[in-house]
């Protein structure tokens, strides 16, 4: 496998990893986070995320450590180098169908979202047509492209977390007590349910060689995972505070319920509009997702990424209409969580060993 030599026209800057890392861990999995990890931690939620959130700084660590290692590859050309050029390929191509499934869980969360919240007779296939067609777009793009896009809807959506103060007014503080009763094995369960919702940060293995100033890396690529924790903590604890223990084990989407005590004059339920801007948070997830389910398609199978779109697009609508039902999703997007946290929290360990013999020989020669 060629290694890759990126054009200084189509490179982006480190600080841009900051945007790009925490909209790809934000995005259907938040709406439903609180009630998951509280079911698991209890009033001891806070403690499973700020251990999430560590456990998700060693993997960067990990990862960054691994990529300065090789200098200019990206995750296939990392496991070419590793593993050989066979073995290399069959493990990209499994990352290719992880990609793919995490891009598919996604899409069909959100639609059930719009047919729950606001359209409950609109076809599957109708809306993963419109949401599909600005994918397309952007991902056509290129990388700057759609970095570009995923910094414009983050700018356009971050407003959202103050319409938290509503709620916070509401809060019962008594709800947070007691604190340490579930154990080691509660804050465990807490942690592995957490999986799914902070994954995308695997999106540092393909963006890494486009990144001009790759002593910044770590810098923003930490920053952002300090920015997710303390976002998905803050929701969390919001959501203990409003909630008694039982309606919040009883509601499968928190955070959208709780935009329901929001009205203004000229809209009395926010929650449908809230739905509507959510897609705002949902697109950067789709187009990085299929940029980079598409990128690691050219990489390891010498494909042209715009055939490979096209495949992507086709394939996902066919999927979208055809596996629309609510259990068919629940199961989907556990999978990918059980995945993912092999995947995308254990194998950057797996592959340290072999960067730290890479360095060290390179030592010894020099």
């Amino acid at each position: 496998m060629k290694s890759l030599s990126i054009p200084k026209d189509n490179q982006i800057k480190a600080a841009y990893l900051f945007i790009v890392l925490h909209t790809m861990q934000v995005g259907v999995g938040i709406a439903g986070y609180p009630r998951l990890v509280f079911m698991e931690s209890k009033q001891d939620s806070w403690l499973a995320i700020i251990l999430t959130g560590l456990i998700l700084h060693l993997v960067i660590a990990c990862i960054v450590f691994i990529l300065n290692t090789y200098k200019t590859e990206d995750l296939p050309g990392v496991l070419t180098k590793m593993l050989g050029n066979i073995l290399g390929k069959i493990i990209s191509s499994i990352f290719v169908i992880y990609f793919l499934l995490m891009f598919l869980s996604v899409i069909t969360n959100y639609i059930e979202f719009v047919q729950v919240f606001i359209f409950p007779k609109m076809s599957s296939w109708f809306i993963g047509l419109l949401l599909l067609t600005l994918v397309w777009y952007a991902v056509y793009g290129g990388i700057r492209v759609a970095v570009g896009a995923s910094v414009v809807f983050f700018l356009s959506a971050i407003w959202m977390v103050g319409l938290l103060s509503t709620p916070i007014s509401f809060i019962e503080t008594r709800n947070f007590f007691p604190l340490f009763t579930v154990g080691w094995e509660g804050l465990l369960n807490g942690v592995l349910i957490s999986s799914y919702t902070f994954l995308g940060f695997e999106l540092l293995w393909l963006i890494y060689p486009f990144i001009n100033d790759k002593k910044k890396v770590s810098r923003y690529s930490q920053l952002a995972i300090v920015f997710t924790v303390v976002m998905y903590l803050t929701i969390t604890m919001v959501s203990i505070g409003y909630f008694a223990p039982r309606q919040l084990e009883e509601k499968v989407w928190p955070l959208l319920t709780m935009f329901k005590v929001i009205s203004f004059p000229m809209f009395e339920r926010f929650d449908i509009l809230a739905v509507s801007l959510w897609m705002l948070v949902i697109l950067p997830n789709l187009i990085l997702l299929g940029w980079m389910v598409t990128f690691t398609c050219k990489r390891v199978h010498g494909l042209k990424q715009k055939h490979c779109l096209v495949v992507l697009i086709i394939f996902s609508l066919l999927f979208v209409t055809i596996f629309s039902d609510r259990q068919f999703v629940n199961t989907l997007t556990d999978f990918t969580g059980r995945v993912g946290l092999i995947l995308g929290f254990g194998f950057p360990f797996l592959l340290l060993p072999f960067a730290i013999r890479h360095r060290m020989k390179g030592k010894k020669k020099s």
